[in-house]
This record gives C-alpha cells, sequence and structure tokens, in this order.
C-alpha cells in the first residue's frame, strides 16, 4: 500500500537533504557552541530517539523481517514496502504511553525530520504523515527525499508540498502517526539494510537544528534541557487493593481472593503469575479481582505488567490477539462494561502498561448499551483479561492496580530532573487545576538545578483545595528551554488546622448602621488578624477591622491564643434589612474562613416606648426611653394629651437601654410633665426624626385626673372625752398641704393643716412629698361619731375620708 502511494510521485518533487555536516573547520578557529534545537521525542517523553533504549523504537510497528534496537544503533532490513513508525495510534484500541494519539506532534512548531542513516542505496526514501488512528491513505499526506549511498545526515523539511496519501499538508493539524520509508525499493527487489544512530522531528530554531547533541566538526550542539517530573506521578497514589484488603495485587505469589477462568496457572515467580489460555473458551481469559464497590473517578489509574513470549499480532487466529482488556459492572446499570482494546507489545517492547480509565470513554464502541463508562461510576465488580489469543497462548502477569491521585495536605514537595543536565540550569516550577498548556501559577522560579532529582516544596496556602498538576520549565543558561506536565494531578487537601478562627458573637444597630463584635486567632501567630466584613446579599466589602481588644474566655478556650483576639467594628448600612458576614484572613499557611453571618434591621426612624403617665401635681407625667438610630446624641420626645403639646428630651440615664444599644450609650431616657386640669386623656409619646424623617409613636396611655383631695382616716384615739385623730390628705392638683376639718356628731369640732411629715405618703406620692398627715385632738363623749373632710385647695367639693363611732 504504502508503495503504490509513492508510485508516480516519487521524483515529481525536489525534496531537502544534507547529506554531510558542513566542511570541517580549520583547526586554528575555535568551535561554536549552539544550544539544541528543541526535539519532540525529548519534550514528549523525556526521551530522544537516540537508540539507547528499546522505548525509542516499538520493534513490533513495522514490517520488515527485522529490526533491532542495540548499543545506541537502530538496525532494519528493508525490502519493497518495509516501513517503521517513530510515531504510531493505533485505532479500536485506548491509547496510553507513547501513542500519537496521547502525544499527538504539534506539526506547526516541529516542522523538520532529521536522522543520521548509513544505507546502499541512491533513490529515495519516503516519509508519511496522519492525522487519524486508523492511518489510513485519507487522512495522510508525505513526501520524498533523495538518498546517498553511505552513513548521512538528512533533514527533511517536513512543511514543503506533500504529495503522497491525499496530499494532507504537514502543518494542517496535529499529526497521530509518522511512518518512514528508509528506503523505497521497486518490487522483487533484494533486501538490504540499512541502521541508524538517531532521529529527531525538531523546531528549526537554531542554524544546526538537524544535529542531536555532540561535538561535531564545525560546531558543538549542547543539549536542550530534557524536564522530567518524578513527583507527584500515578504510583504514589493510594491503590484499591492495599486500600480494600491490606495489599497489593502482586502476582509474584498467589494472591487470595483472585481467580482465574479459561486459563491454567502455572505458577507463581519473579514474571508473576505464569497462565496459559485454556478451555472452556480459550481467547477469554479472566482474572477476577475481589473488590467492594468503591468509587470509579477516586480510583482510575490502572497499570498492569503483563509480558509473553510470542510475536505481537492482532489477527484472529492462534497467535494473535494480543490485547487485553477490563470489564466491570456499575451501581448504575446491569450491562457490563467492556473497555476498548489494550495492545500488549511483545519481547523487548512489553513494558508496564499505565493509563487513566478516567479520561474520556474508555467503552468499546461495539459493547452493549448502556455504555456508562468509568468516571462517574460506584464499580461493583472487576474482571482483567489479559490475552485473547485463540491459541494456548502462555502470558505472565506481574501486577495489576488502580490507583487514586496522589493526596497531600497542606503541602507537598515537588520533584524533577534534566535527562540532559548542564550546568546553570534554572527551573521555574508552576502548578494549577486547569489542563496542560492553560496558565499555571509560579511556585518557584530561577531555581538552580542540580544533576540528579531536585525538589521545590508546594504550599497550598491560601488556594482552594483541589486536584492541581505540576508544571516545569527548564532554561538552558545559553538560551532555550524546555517543559513538562506531570502525569497525574495530585490532591491537595487544607489542614484546617493551619486556618484562623473565630465567631461574630454579636450584631446590634449602631449610629449610621450597625455594630458587631466578636474574635478571631491565627494559629501561625499571636501577632492581630484582619476580619473583611462584607455584604451577605451583595457580597461588597463593608470594612476591614484588625483584632486587638480583650478577650479574656477566647484566651482561656482557645490553645495559644493571646488576648487581644476581640474585635468590634461599626458598617455604615442604608434603610432594611441586612446580613453582614465576616472573614478572618489568613496569616500564612492556611486559608481564609468564614466566621458567620448576622442578620440585622437597619430603620431610619426612632424607637423607644412609653413606660408609665403618671399623676403629679396639676398635671401628669410621661416615661420612658427614645433614640434615633442614625446618631448617639439624646432625641426630643413629644407628649400629647389631648389636643395639648409639651416637648422634652431623651437625655436620662437608661442604663437597661445602653445594654441593649450598646453603641448608643445610657442617655436615652425621657420624663415629660404636663399641667393638665381635670379630666380623662389619651396621653401619648413621640420620638422626633433628627433628619426631619418620620416620628415614631412611642406608645399612648388612658388616664384620668380626678380634682378631689384624697387621703385616709387611720387611728381614733380615746383619752376620756378627748379623741384624737390621725390620718393622711392632699389634694392632687397641688403639693401644698391643705386642711382637715373634724366633725363630731355632725357638728364642727376642729380643724387643722395637713402637714405632719409621712414617710410613707411620700414614698407613694413622691411629687408631693411628705407633708400631708395630720393629727387634731377634739372633744367627744363615748357613743360619739367623728367624721373627717379633706379640704380642696380650690373650692372644689371637700371629699369624706371616714366616719367612726368612738
Amino acid at each position: 500500500m504504502i508503495a503504490a502511494w509513492v508510485a508516480g510521485a516519487a521524483l515529481a518533487v525536489p525534496l531537502v537533504l544534507v547529506p554531510e555536516v558542513a566542511v570541517v573547520s580549520p583547526a586554528s578557529a575555535a568551535v561554536p557552541v549552539e544550544v539544541e534545537s528543541p526535539d519532540f521525542a525529548s519534550e514528549a517523553y523525556g526521551d530522544p530517539w537516540d537508540y539507547s533504549n528499546a522505548e525509542d523504537q516499538n520493534t513490533d510497528l513495522t514490517n520488515s523481517p527485522s529490526l533491532s534496537v542495540s548499543g545506541g544503533r537502530m538496525s532494519i532490513a528493508i525490502r519493497p514496502g518495509t516501513t517503521f513508525q517513530p510515531v504510531a495510534s493505533v485505532a479500536g484500541s485506548l491509547p496510553y504511553g507513547r501513542d500519537g494519539a496521547v502525544a499527538p506532534v504539534d506539526s506547526s512548531r516541529y516542522r523538520h525530520l532529521s536522522f543520521r542513516m548509513d544505507q546502499p542505496a541512491r533513490g529515495i526514501g519516503a516519509v508519511y504523515w496522519f492525522t487519524c488512528r486508523s492511518l489510513s491513505a485519507a487522512c495522510g499526506g508525505g513526501l520524498t527525499f533523495p538518498l546517498v549511498p553511505g552513513d548521512h545526515v538528512y533533514d527533511v523539511r517536513l512543511d514543503a508540498s506533500s504529495v503522497l496519501a491525499a496530499k494532507v499538508p504537514w502543518t494542517s493539524t496535529k499529526v497521530t502517526g509518522l511512518v518512514v520509508q528508509p528506503v523505497v525499493l521497486p518490487d522483487g527487489a533484494a533486501t538490504v539494510s540499512a541502521s541508524f544512530d538517531w532521529m529527531r522531528l525538531f523546531a528549526p530554531e537554531r542554524p544546526h537544528g538537524s544535529l542531536p547533541p555532540g561535538a561535531w566538526p564545525d560546531v558543538t550542539i549542547d543539549p536542550i534541557p530534557i524536564p522530567v517530573v518524578d513527583s507527584p506521578v500515578p504510583s504514589e497514589g493510594q491503590d484499591l487493593a492495599s486500600a480494600q484488603r491490606g495489599a497489593p495485587w502482586t502476582f509474584t505469589s498467589a494472591v487470595p481472593g483472585v481467580r482465574v477462568v479459561n486459563a491454567g496457572v502455572s505458577g507463581y515467580g519473579t514474571r508473576g503469575m505464569t497462565a496459559t489460555n485454556g478451555s472452556p473458551v480459550r481467547n477469554d481469559p479472566q482474572v477476577l479481582f475481589p473488590v467492594s464497590p468503591f468509587d470509579a473517578s477516586r480510583f482510575h489509574h490502572l497499570s498492569f505488567d503483563l509480558t509473553y513470549d510470542e510475536p505481537f499480532s492482532l489477527e484472529e487466529t492462534p497467535g494473535g490477539g494480543k490485547m487485553a482488556r477490563v470489564i466491570w459492572n456499575t451501581a448504575s446499570t446491569t450491562t457490563p462494561q467492556v473497555s476498548d482494546d489494550i495492545l500488549t507489545w511483545s519481547r523487548a517492547n512489553g513494558r508496564t502498561v499505565s493509563l487513566d480509565l478516567a479520561a474520556g470513554d474508555v467503552t468499546d464502541p461495539e459493547s452493549g448499551g448502556p455504555r456508562v463508562g468509568w468516571a462517574g461510576q460506584t464499580v461493583t465488580s472487576l474482571r482483567f483479561d489479559p490475552n485473547e489469543d485463540p491459541g494456548a497462548a502462555t502470558w505472565n502477569l506481574r501486577s495489576f492496580s488502580l490507583r487514586a491521585d496522589p493526596e497531600a495536605r497542606q503541602a507537598t514537595t515537588v520533584r524533577f530532573h534534566d535527562a540532559a543536565w548542564v550546568p546553570g540550569t534554572t527551573a521555574d516550577v508552576k502548578v494549577g487545576t486547569g489542563a496542560p498548556g492553560t496558565p499555571y501559577e509560579t511556585i518557584a522560579s530561577g531555581v538552580a538545578v542540580a544533576q540528579g532529582v531536585n525538589s521545590v516544596p508546594f504550599d497550598l496556602g491560601s488556594r482552594p483545595q483541589g486536584s492541581y498538576r505540576v508544571e516545569v520549565v527548564l532554561r538552558h543558561p545559553a538560551g532555550g528551554g524546555a517543559l513538562a506536565f506531570s502525569r497525574t494531578a495530585v490532591t491537595m487537601l487544607r489542614d484546617v488546622a493551619r486556618d484562623p478562627r473565630g465567631s461574630v458573637d454579636q450584631i446590634v444597630r449602631g449610629p449610621g448602621g450597625a455594630t458587631l463584635r466578636g474574635w478571631a486567632h491565627d494559629p501561625d501567630t499571636t501577632q492581630p488578624v484582619q476580619v473583611r466584613l462584607t455584604d451577605g446579599r451583595g457580597g461588597g466589602l463593608l470594612t476591614t477591622v484588625t483584632t486587638g481588644q480583650p478577650r479574656p474566655d477566647v484566651q482561656r478556650s482557645v490553645p495559644r491564643a493571646p488576648l487581644g483576639t476581640g474585635w468590634t467594628a461599626t458598617v455604615a448600612l442604608a434603610s432594611g434589612r441586612h446580613s453582614v458576614c465576616a472573614v478572618a484572613v489568613d496569616v500564612g499557611p492556611g486559608q481564609d474562613v468564614d466566621l458567620g453571618c448576622r442578620d440585622v434591621d437597619v430603620t431610619s426612624a426612632p424607637v423607644g416606648a412609653l413606660d408609665t403617665v403618671v399623676r403629679i401635681p396639676g398635671g401628669l407625667r410621661a416615661e420612658g426611653w427614645a433614640l434615633d438610630p442614625d446618631a448617639a446624641d439624646p432625641i426630643a420626645v413629644h407628649l400629647y394629651a389631648g389636643a395639648k403639646g409639651v416637648q422634652g428630651t431623651a437625655d436620662r440615664p437608661r442604663p437597661d437601654v445602653a445594654r441593649s444599644w450598646p453603641s448608643y450609650g445610657e442617655s436615652h431616657g425621657y420624663r415629660v410633665d404636663m399641667a393638665r386640669g381635670a379630666g380623662t386623656y389619651q396621653a401619648c409619646t413621640y420620638g422626633i426624626d433628627t433628619a426631619g424623617g418620620t416620628n415614631t409613636a412611642l406608645g399612648c396611655r388612658t388616664v384620668t385626673l380626678d380634682p378631689r383631695p384624697l387621703g385616709a382616716f387611720d387611728t381614733a384615739v380615746r383619752s376620756g372625752d378627748q379623741v384624737t385623730v390621725r390620718g393622711w390628705a392632699l389634694d392632687p392638683d397641688t403639693a401644698r398641704s391643705i386642711d382637715v376639718h373634724v366633725y363630731v356628731d355632725g357638728r364642727a369640732a376642729g380643724t387643722t393643716s395637713a402637714s405632719v411629715q409621712r414617710t410613707d405618703i411620700a414614698r407613694a406620692y413622691p411629687e408631693w412629698g411628705g407633708a400631708h398627715g395630720f393629727e387634731r385632738t377634739v372633744t367627744a363623749r363615748p357613743g360619739s361619731t367623728v367624721c373627717v373632710y379633706a379640704i380642696d385647695d380650690a373650692g372644689g367639693e371637700n371629699p369624706t375620708l371616714s366616719c367612726r363611732a368612738v
């Protein structure tokens, strides 16, 4: 198929070829140093294609009869149509690791492909790229390049005109597949051999961008940093098996509770559990894990170590079906959920498989519905099918795990290294809750990078708790740099013990608004802390106050709290009902804490009460309290009785009012007197608004002013023919003493003034004083009747106080 794409186009377009590095500089000239241009494999995998390890080229991804990686070289036997895939993807499988769907090529950045190849032919080679996982001609493009026999450096400009397959241009979109045909041979041609020292998919930012690090004849290429984030990584997260059974699923020995179906287990050892597909369904071996229901959104990092010795193949024949899958049940449906294929590579390509089951839809699109997937589900059963080979395939399962994101409380340590370290490299470390590529916050900058593992502390501080990814940016001392993201997020939980604490104890109406009182303390300091007061309905800031008032009760009950944790603040509020909220501002590690909200009704009209209306000499008296919430000064109070009114001032001490309205003091009591004649009146008081607004009715009482004198004939004591009468009398219209007349058997017997001091009367009638007692001795034979009359001061009715037989 690939040969067909090349036919007719192979020599139609002149393409870039650099068969050798420039001529060697004279020995007398200084060899310049140049920083390496950015390289895709280094940045995407943290591992350049230098063929120093098996990961540099998956030898299953070729149709060559022989492809091997060893000793820093990749050797390949080439027949007509032979290709290999530096960037590969397989449709219908779950992408993981270096799959092009996981790490696609940014074709706008990496525009050249260079490599050092030794081959014997003179002709052309070809490079193909694909923008779909199927690597089909419809989503493909490519170009050819001329070959020169021998060992040469080639630099292929990929953004030249695309002439192969569907001629999709290189810079059209993300590239998920890159295929190299080193030598295009005609049908029937003999097999040739080629070898590669290295390959680079690079961004042409430097004059010698095609070259890897090293000493070249006319230039020394210094390696660009290769950042690798060592922590956080998925392996640091909590393991499901360890959480539920106390030990991981490691099969170097038998694991209690795990069952194997459709396979025979032959033993356990350093390679793990060794089993061979068997009856009754040979291509469906199953490893059944005993699990209690668990949150799949929490445990989502799948990792397993599976190896086998047979070649890789996906054919549905014995020796094929080299794939695994996960099958699970959920609480939301009775339909088993089946993952898409998980490809397992052979021999040296076999390595631990790690993928995120919560990253998108991981179910097989051909499985039965409903397909609810993994994320957001409660998983109730778990099964792993390790090898779907229809033949008697033998496989080794060393471990299987499901892990959560790593967690840290308040603080953790970010660890990283530079896989191409040179002295003078510096690092910026950033964290963020968004996807890689979105803006992250710098937590350390200009860090001197040492060889080996480097550490930077990450304290949550006042940031909200959540999942944070790490970005590490390394900068070469001569310019240029690279960045890498952590493969997982770390769940950062706040240490609430480092948060401030406190409360809003009281809110009362105050002049112009409301006054709040409370306390706050941050365990990270003994100094005063700030408290922000906000509008609980609108969210706006009202004011900020600092603690400092003595609160011995808090000091006694809160460990290490200083004395001055109290705070008081007055906030201006418009008329209406308000909710005022307080936030203690964090100091050091921790987070601001809501102390709560309090509601208050704010009215501008005066408030108060009419407590009593009593009679006084010549009129009446009203007493109570009143204040205007907009001011602490005393206000005017008006008293009305009938059509008549008088004004007073609410300026008398009222400690009880001060306790209820602490921001206003105690000078808000009133006592208003009014001269009024006899009659029945409705007496009302009004608080007068200081701003000329609405005056408030404080209360009304009905009072009757009776003009008649009152008193009592207390005793009559005989001594012979003499009788001494005693009692008291007063006229409510005056505080002066009045006369009392004594009659014996209907005849006037004597007159006296009710002017004797009586402390009991003074207590009962304080406005009249105590000079209202009387005592008079008169002559009266035994059996006489003695009567006493109070004489009205204004000449009105003289009531009888009492009559007695003596």
